[in-house]
C-alpha cells in the first residue's frame, strides 16, 4: 500500500476495538520519518529498542514484553527489527511471531518494522491481515564498522555511541557506512544480516580518513603516534599535515630535522612523510627510505645504503655527496651508528677509502689507516681524486704550490704525500741525504732577516705562528681564496738549529716598525705544541698514524679566519713563522752513528758542539751546535713521536712570510685569442689575455700544468703569453690566471691548430 493509505489504516486501528498488534513495514528513511512525524504526538507512546538496553548492550526482550502487557493507550515499538537483524534471521522471525500473536485489551500496539517484508509473510493468514506493507524505494543498507571506544572520532556525522543506538540511526539516516563506538566485536553478531567490519586499531581508522595511508604499514608507528597524527589528519589530509610540518612534500630532503635535538614525534612524522612521498630530488635519501622500516632505521640506512653502491658506478659520487650533505644536516653524531658503519665498511678492503668522510673522528682515523695500508694500490692522482670528495682539507693540503724552484716544488710535493701516507720512499730519502750535503736552500732562498726590514708595518697586524713551515702553503692559499684575500709571499730560510730561541729576530724588527702582534709577540704556540705533544684526540702510544694533521689544518684555518676578521681593522696582516718541522724524520727513526761528546737535544736533531767532535758530513755548523740536515738523530736524546724540529731539512728550515690584504680591485680577464694557429716547428704559439684593470704582471698556468708563465703588458692591459711547448696532439686548452700568488680566474679557454700539419696535408 501507499504511505498515505498506511497512515489512514493505522489511524482507524487506533480508534477501533481491535486489540491485535499491527506490524507496519517501511522500506526507506523518508517513509519512517513521515510515520514518526504523523503519530509522535499527544499521548501516543514511542518506545525505541534503546529504551530496553543498557549502554552498549543488547536490548532486553523480556522488558519489552513486560511493557506490552502492562501499558495502556497506543504504543509504537521502533528499532527492534533492525537490531534483531544484527542478531540474526532466526531470532528476528521468533520476535516477529511473538509480537504478532501478543494481545492487550487496553493497548494498541504498532510495531514499526524496517525492510522486513520477507519476514512478515506469516503462514497464518490472520496474521497477514495485521501487516501493513508500505510500497516504496528500498534504501541501501549501510555497512557497520565497529570502532573501539578508545579510538577518536573522525566523522561525527557517521558515528554513533553504543550498539543500542544503531537501529535508530539506520532507520533515520541515509549513509553507506556507520561507525559504531562499541565494545562489541563482529564475533558477537556472527549471524548478522548487515555487513560488519571492525576498526579496533587507529591505523585502520587512518585508512578510512586518507586512502594514501595504504602505502604505509601499521608497524611503522605505535597507537599513540597514529592517534596524534590522526587528530591533525582528520580535518585535512596527510599531504596538508606534512606540508604544514615540513614544507613542500617534493623537497622533504631539505627539511631534515636535527636528529640530536628533534622531538621523538617529529622524527617519527618525518619518517612517515618520507615513506609517503619519498624524495624525488634526492636519490640517496630514497634508497635509505626504501630500506628503513622504522624511524630508528632512517639514520642507520642513511649511513649504510652507500655500501650497496659500487664505487665504480657512474652515479656513485653524486650519491656520496648527497649522503654526506644529509648526514651533515642530520647533525647526528650517533657513536653506535658510526662504529657500526666503520665495521661494515672494512669489507671494501682497498676501496674502503671511497666510502669514508671526514665528518667523524672515527672515520678520520680510518682514512689515515686506509691510506697507509693501501697507498701502494693507488696512484697519487687516484688518491687525490678520492680525497677531493672525502676530505677537502687533506685534498687542499696535498695540492701543489709553486715555490718558484723545481727542487722545492718536487721536494714539498713528495714530502706532504709521504707525511699523509706515513712512509718514506727510498728515492726521497736519497734526495734528503743529497740536500744534507748540497744545502741548496742556502743558495735558493734568502735568510729571513734579509726580508723583514722591508715589510711595511703601518697599520699592520702580525700573526707569529710557531712551527708553521711552507708545507701548508697550498692550504693557506686555498683558504685565502675562499675568504677573497690577496697574498704576497716571500720564502726564506731560518737560522739553524731550527728552534724558536734562534729565530725570533723578526719580533724586535716588527715591533720597532709599528707592527701589532696578535695575540702577542710570543706567538701562537698551538701548532708547535701539537707537533710536540699531540692532541686530546691522538694517542701516540697506540696510534702511529698522522691523524693529528687534521688538527693542524684546523689551527691554520682558525688563524686565517681571524686574519680575515682583522682585515676589517688593519690594512695588512703578516703571517710569519720561526721554523718548520719534520714528520719524516720521526718516521725514519734512525740514530746517527757518529759518537759526539755531548748528548743530542731537541729529540736528537742537534747537539752542542765540542772541540773533540768530528763534524758529520750530514750536519751543519750552527754556531754552538751541530745540526743534522738528514733524517738521523744524535744519540742521547729521547726520540720524538709526532714531529720534530731543530735540524736542517728543508721542511724544518724553509719558512714563509705571507702578507695578506683585501683585494685592491675587482679582477676581470678575457681571452683575446679564443682560436690560434701556430707552427710547432717554429715554436711560435702565443695567446693574448686582456685585463680590465691595469696590472704590471700576471702569470698563467695552461691546462693544469704546475708551471706558471709570467707575462707583462706595455699598456698594463694587453698581455701576450708565448707558449713554445704546445702539443700538436691537443687542440683545446684551459688557462688559469694568477696575480702574484693568487689564483684569480680559472678556465679561460682557447683552441690551437698546428699549421705544420695543415701544410703537410696539402703537400
Amino acid at each position: 500500500m501507499k504511505l498515505e493509505d498506511c497512515i489512514k489504516r493505522i489511524d482507524r486501528y487506533m480508534h477501533s476495538m481491535d486489540n491485535h498488534p499491527r506490524l507496519v513495514n517501511v522500506r526507506n528513511q523518508e517513509d519512517m520519518k513521515s510515520i514518526y512525524t504523523h503519530f509522535k504526538v499527544g499521548v501516543n507512546i514511542f518506545k525505541d529498542v534503546s529504551d530496553y538496553a543498557r549502554n552498549d548492550e543488547n536490548p532486553s526482550e523480556a522488558a519489552l514484553f513486560d511493557d506490552l502487557r502492562k501499558l495502556t493507550g497506543t504504543i509504537f515499538v521502533t528499532g527492534f527489527t533492525t537490531f534483531y537483524k544484527m542478531i540474526g534471521e532466526q531470532k528476528l522471525r521468533e520476535l516477529l511471531n511473538k509480537l504478532v500473536a501478543l494481545t492487550n485489551a487496553k493497548l494498541k500496539i504498532v510495531v514499526l518494522c524496517y525492510q522486513c517484508e520477507k519476514f512478515l509473510a506469516f503462514s497464518d493468514s490472520r496474521y497477514r491481515t495485521w501487516v501493513y506493507d508500505v510500497k516504496g524505494i528500498t534504501s541501501t543498507n549501510p555497512n557497520l564498522v565497529f570502532v573501539s571506544p578508545e579510538m577518536p572520532d573522525w566523522d561525527s556525522t557517521q558515528s554513533i555511541e553504543g550498539i543500542q543506538n544503531v537501529p535508530f540511526f539506520i532507520e533515520q539516516n541515509k549513509c553507506d557506512e556507520v561507525h559504531v563506538k562499541t565494545t562489541k566485536t563482529k564475533n558477537n553478531y556472527n549471524h548478522s544480516l548487515f555487513d560488519i567490519s571492525e576498526q579496533t586499531k587507529l591505523f585502520d581508522l587512518l585508512l578510512q580518513i586518507d586512502p594514501i595511508t595504504n602505502t604505509l604499514k601499521e608497524s611503522y608507528g605505535t597507537d599513540e603516534q597514529w592517534k596524534k597524527a590522526m587528530t591533525e589528519i582528520k580535518a585535512s589530509s596527510w599531504t596538508e599535515y606534512i606540508r604544514k610540518s615540513f614544507g613542500a612534500v617534493e623537497t622533504l630532503h631539505l627539511a631534515l630535522p636535527d636528529w640530536n635535538s628533534a622531538k621523538d614525534y617529529t622524527k617519527w612524522l618525518y619518517f612517515i612523510a618520507l615513506k609517503l612521498y619519498g624524495t624525488p630530488n634526492n636519490a640517496y635519501m630514497n634508497m635509505a627510505v626504501e630500506s628503513a622500516n622504522s624511524v630508528d632505521e632512517i639514520v642507520k640506512y642513511l649511513y649504510q645504503c652507500i655500501l650497496e653502491v659500487p664505487c665504480s658506478d657512474k652515479e656513485y659520487w653524486e650519491l656520496y655527496e648527497e649522503r654526506k650533505a644529509l648526514l651533515k644536516k642530520l647533525c647526528c653524531n650517533d657513536s653506535k651508528q658510526i662504529e657500526d658503519y666503520c665495521d661494515w665498511v672494512m669489507e671494501k678492503e682497498s676501496k674502503t677509502l671511497y666510502y669514508l668522510t671526514d665528518a667523524t673522528k672515527k672515520e678520520i682515523n680510518l682514512i689515515f689507516e686506509m691510506i697507509e695500508k693501501y697507498a701502494d694500490d693507488y696512484s697519487k692522482d687516484e688518491l687525490l681524486g678520492v680525497l677531493k670528495h672525502i676530505s677537502s682539507d687533506l685534498y687542499l693540503y696535498l695540492q701543489n704550490y709553486d715555490y718558484k724552484h723545481e727542487l722545492l716544488n718536487d721536494y714539498f710535493s713528495d714530502y706532504k704525500y709521504q707525511k699523509v701516507t706515513n712512509k718514506i720512499t727510498t728515492e726521497f730519502r736519497a734526495l734528503v741525504e743529497k740536500q744534507a750535503v748540497d744545502r741548496e736552500y742556502l743558495r735558493i732562498l734568502p735568510a729571513r732577516s734579509e726580508k723583514t726590514e722591508s715589510i711595511d708595518m703601518q697599520n699592520t697586524a702580525v700573526y707569529f705562528v710557531d712551527a708553521m713551515g711552507v708545507e701548508y702553503m697550498a692550504y693557506i692559499m686555498s683558504l685565502c681564496r675562499e675568504f677573497n684575500l690577496m697574498t704576497y709571499t716571500t720564502l726564506c730560510h731560518c737560522e739553524v738549529p731550527s728552534i724558536t730561541s734562534k729565530n725570533k729576530d723578526f719580533v724586535e724588527v716588527f715591533e720597532n716598525h709599528g707592527g701589532v702582534f696578535i695575540p702577542d709577540k710570543n706567538g701562537i704556540k698551538t701548532l708547535d705544541e701539537m707537533k710536540h705533544h699531540g692532541t686530546d684526540n691522538f694517542d701516540f702510544v697506540n696510534n702511529h698514524l698522522p691523524t693529528y694533521l687534521y688538527d693542524e689544518l684546523k689551527v691554520i684555518r682558525k688563524v686565517l679566519e681571524e686574519v680575515n676578521s682583522k682585515l676589517q681593522k688593519y690594512d695588512r696582516v703578516v703571517l710569519i713563522s720561526d721554523h718548520g718541522a719534520s714528520r719524516l724524520s720521526v718516521i725514519s727513526g734512525q740514530e746517527n752513528k757518529h759518537e759526539m761528546n755531548e748528548k743530542g737535544i731537541h729529540s736528537g736533531r742537534c747537539c752542542p758542539k765540542s772541540e773533540a767532535d768530528e763534524k758529520p758530513s750530514c750536519a751543519i755548523d750552527g754556531e754552538d751546535f751541530w745540526v743534522l740536515a738528514n733524517y738521523d738523530r744524535f744519540k742521547g736524546s729521547r726520540p720524538a713521536n709526532i714531529e720534530v724540529h731543530g735540524g736542517a731539512t728543508l721542511e724544518e728550515v724553509v719558512v714563509p712570510i705571507i702578507e695578506i690584504t683585501r683585494p685592491a680591485a675587482i679582477y676581470e680577464f678575457k681571452m683575446s685569442t679564443p682560436k690560434i694557429e701556430y707552427s710547432k716547428r717554429k715554436k711560435n704559439a702565443q695567446i693574448k689575455i686582456y685585463s680590465k684593470i691595469k696590472l704590471d704582471e700576471i702569470s698563467v698556468a695552461i691546462s693544469g700544468s704546475e708551471q706558471r708563465i709570467i707575462a707583462h703588458a706595455n699598456d698594463g692591459h694587453n698581455f701576450t703569453i708565448a707558449l713554445p711547448d704546445l702539443k700538436p696532439s691537443k687542440k683545446a686548452y684551459q688557462v688559469d690566471v694568477y696575480v702574484q700568488d693568487n689564483l684569480i680566474m680559472e678556465g679561460l679557454s682557447f683552441e690551437a691548430e698546428n699549421k705544420d700539419f695543415k701544410e703537410k696535408t696539402l703537400l
